[in-house]
């Protein structure tokens, strides 16, 4: 149970919510949540670096313009390489990385700009400036 309780734990680093990750291993989500606090600490969810290097790579993963074999490269990379990329998400919470798309939401949010990203708006105000 204690190794489908850290491949659980792992998805829910990932990104994965506490119902779907019950439903992948028929696990009730209470004891879940439980075996998470016990294992990991009450702030096990905290742990998971919302802005970091995960939802960056997700992004590539789910690039259309890649082929099938970059992407399974991607997915290998981070396989192999995941527990260092968790204890860097852990040590570097308060510094976000942003995917393209939150980049192109907080553009549009904050500069009320749709064509394109806030540097190119810069440079348009730059160009017009003279």
């Amino acid at each position: 149970m204690s190794t489908a309780i850290s491949r659980a734990y792992k998805l829910s680093l990932k990104g994965y919510s506490l119902r779907k990750i019950a439903k992948i291993f028929k696990i009730p989500k209470s004891t879940l949540s439980y075996k998470f606090r016990k294992l990991y600490g009450s702030d096990y969810a905290e742990q998971r670096n919302h802005w970091g290097i995960l939802p960056v790579i997700q992004e590539y993963i789910n690039d259309r313009d890649l082929s099938a074999r970059d992407k399974q490269q991607i997915r290998d990379w981070m396989n192999i390489n995941f527990n260092q990329i968790i204890e860097s998400e852990k040590a570097h919470l308060d510094k976000p990385l942003y995917t393209n798309r939150k980049l192109q939401q907080l553009t549009e949010l904050e500069c009320s700009y749709r064509k394109g990203d806030w540097k190119r708006l810069f440079e348009d105000t730059l160009i017009s400036s003279y």
